[in-house]
């Protein structure tokens, strides 16, 4: 039974730790688009206040969407220690 566990955990911490990866690349390109938005539309403040005026509920839905890819990879981050940990305990 013990083995079993462990090879579940180990599973699930590789699925993790992928799922981590790809949060880590999800926000890394959303930080590098903002940065080149904010580059672009620094020279244009009048085409900036109406872009975010006209897209202002797609903006909406998008700041969410980032605050919660940007839960979901805390909580990854935070199930993976506690896999960790979990593992190292069955170990000793």
């Amino acid at each position: 039974m013990k083995n079993k566990y462990d090879e579940i955990i180990k599973e699930r911490l590789e699925n993790r730790r992928e799922w981590a990866t790809y949060y880590r690349w999800l926000l890394t390109h959303r930080e590098l688009h903002q940065k080149a938005k904010k580059a672009y539309y620094n020279e244009r403040p009048l085409q900036n206040l109406i872009v975010k005026l006209y897209f202002l509920p797609l903006n909406f839905v998008r700041f969410f969407s980032h605050f919660f890819d940007r839960c979901r990879y805390d909580m990854i981050e935070k199930e993976i220690e506690v896999l960790n940990d979990e593992l190292d305990d069955k170990n000793k």
